[in-house]
């Protein structure tokens, strides 16, 4: 297995394949642009054709200096996550951008980029709906009065086919508008305090009329069981139950839970953020941002002495304190030895080798050692190196690709490591020529080790723990 980028003159081909996924971002950025705001509404297919061809950009641009082993990594982790996004997605929650101004002032409708309010929708709590259908696999909680929800339209030449709306009657209710307010089975209805105060209109001066929850007879005022009647809070400028009527429960696609973006108008609809689980959550997802920024990270690397992919944890704390995503140390107070297995930035500019690369080796030789490989031993200092790892290994000096032959230099019998750096060993497997060390790589500089392998955790089968 080679460690060569996908094209073969790695150089120039990088150049244009980041060139070009930075077009190719522009232009999916532009087209998501356009989409929200084409008239006479914005367009979904158009939105959803941007984000491709952003996602293809960007691909483009990270996938431009990444070995085969890194891309193919990389895909495999977006496909689970891909995956576990559609499975979420379908059955528990989804994210929903408000269309209109129907809902004003609880929900906030604008077409342009980055405008209007987001929310999630939680499709769990009523129950799940079979995929494309408007059909229940299984009913769960029924809706309540005044919970905003995210529905599937009734009416087949809708101008939006989703809809987001307050459920204000429920099966078997009477109900009627006057006055400005609600009236249920004859008695009016009282607002929520934390709702808007709403004069609802029973008149249109257009030329449909409003027939639904307006007039009296039971055709247009009783709500046959299994449906509910849906009005908006902006009540003059939302086209709502009073014209199209019931709503199934079928057609109700969840409940609004919250707003999520922007942030300045984050608002929880239904208590979910006060609650020990979220709290839980959020507590958990804030430990592991803190472990992956200053305590360790997930390292995809070659097993030793085998082609196979393996996950590493590594730990930043071991040799000191580093500022996240970058090789400056806020302090060192440890140095490598010998015997640690470590994980550290590829120099650059090695033929066959993508700059940025993360490998993993074990440290044989630190800073003022001599080392030398003969018959296929290691020795440093004038003995054997051994370590667990490379117990049936035998260290063949044919794999060096550069004309300075670290660790057998011929002229003198050994090489000195020089100030600042180590040298370090890995895979031997001489079938399939992994060059992954610093018989390739050369000497690693110390400042280029960004944290120390405590352990194999994937897959499982693999595990195994460094002391």
């Amino acid at each position: 297995m080679s460690n060569m980028p996908l094209w073969r003159e790695r150089g120039i081909m990088g150049i244009v394949l980041r060139a070009g996924g930075i077009l190719v971002i522009l232009a999916g950025v532009y087209i998501i642009y356009r989409s929200n705001n084409a008239y006479p509404e914005p367009s979904e297919p158009l939105w959803w054709t941007g984000l491709v061809v952003l996602v293809i950009g960007l691909h483009m641009f990270f996938f431009s200096n990444m070995a085969k082993h890194q891309i193919y990594e990389w895909l495999k982790s977006e496909t689970i996550a891909l995956g576990l996004a559609l499975l979420i997605r379908w059955p528990i929650a989804e994210p929903y951008r408000i269309p209109s101004s129907s809902m004003e002032p609880t929900l906030h409708g604008d077409n342009r980029f980055g405008r209007g309010d987001r929310v999630f929708v939680n499709k769990w709590i009523y129950g799940v709906r079979f995929p494309f259908l408007n059909k229940r696999i299984w009913y769960g909680k029924k809706p309540e009065r005044w919970e905003i929800v995210v529905f599937q339209t009734v009416e087949k030449n809708a101008r939006h086919k989703t809809l987001v709306k307050r459920i204000v009657g429920l099966p078997g209710e009477k109900v009627h508008i006057a006055g400005g307010k609600i009236y249920i089975n004859g008695k009016p209805l009282e607002l929520p305090p934390d709702m808007p105060k709403i004069y609802y209109t029973s008149v249109t001066g257009g030329l449909e009329e409003m027939k639904f929850g307006i007039r009296e007879e039971d055709e247009y005022s009783l709500i046959p069981e299994n449906h509910y009647f849906v009005l908006g809070d902006n009540s003059s400028f939302s086209r709502d139950g009073r014209f199209f009527g019931w709503v199934p429960n079928e057609h109700i696609v969840g409940r609004v839970s919250c707003i999520w973006w922007p942030p300045s108008r984050w608002r929880d609809f239904t208590g979910f953020s006060k609650t020990w689980w979220w709290k839980t959550l959020c507590t958990l997802l804030a430990i592991l941002l803190g472990i992956r920024l200053l305590v360790g990270r997930s390292v995809v690397w070659y097993r030793w002495n085998s082609n196979k992919l393996s996950h590493y944890f590594v730990s930043f704390l071991e040799y000191g304190l580093r500022v996240p995503f970058t090789k400056i140390w806020i302090t060192k107070w440890k140095h490598p030895s010998r015997g640690d297995v470590v994980s550290y930035f590829v120099p650059d500019n090695i033929d066959g080798v993508p700059n940025g690369t993360i490998a993993c080796g074990i440290v044989a030789g630190i800073e003022g050692d001599k080392v030398q490989i003969q018959n296929g031993k290691l020795i440093v200092n004038n003995e054997e190196f051994s370590h667990p790892l490379l117990s049936k290994s035998t260290l063949s000096p044919n794999y060096t690709i550069k004309e300075a032959s670290y660790g057998y230099a011929k002229d003198k019998g050994h090489s000195t490591v020089p100030p600042g750096s180590i040298f370090v060993v890995w895979s031997v497997d001489e079938s399939n020529e992994l060059k992954i060390d610093s018989r390739t790589y050369g000497w690693i500089k110390v400042e280029n080790i960004f944290g120390k392998v405590k352990a194999v955790w994937w897959p499982p089968k693999d595990w195994k723990r460094f002391s």
